[in-house]
């Protein structure tokens, strides 16, 4: 039996548990070794489980003729909270709500800077060129 299916059959084992438990083991095959541990709850007892929310911020990079354009979706994030910086020692954008950052982006291009910013329904556009070019 190969390591994808016995970690299948583990899978399947382990969902079949009605109540909340901790599994922990070990898998070896011919071609490695699977140390695991698993926390199953089961599904349906009735009882939620609060968890915190952290929004995806999701990121796009792409080349425009002679830009760099970074779009960032940042769902949640106020116009009045959101502050972006450009630190041009390192090349860092970074982007924060309400003083808390949420991302950073390191950029390789020595001589960056960020020519446009715009801000639209959560999504925010950074067009990037270099200093010696004229903007």
């Amino acid at each position: 039996m190969g390591l994808i299916d016995q970690l299948v059959r583990l899978a399947n084992a382990l969902s079949e548990e009605d109540t909340s438990r901790t599994h922990t083991g070990e898998i070896n095959g011919v071609s490695g070794r699977i140390n695991y541990a698993v926390t199953l709850d089961s599904v349906g007892t009735g009882h939620t489980q609060q968890r915190e929310h952290r929004p995806r911020y999701l990121t796009d990079v792409r080349k425009a003729g002679d830009e760099l354009v970074v779009t960032v979706d940042l769902p949640g994030v106020s116009d009045d909270d959101l502050s972006v910086t450009f630190d041009e020692e390192t090349s860092t954008i970074v982007i924060r709500d309400a003083g808390h950052t949420i991302k950073r982006l390191g950029l390789r291009w020595s001589d960056a800077v960020v020519r446009e910013a715009t801000y639209n329904n959560q999504i925010l556009e950074l067009r990037i060129g270099g200093a010696t070019q004229d903007g």
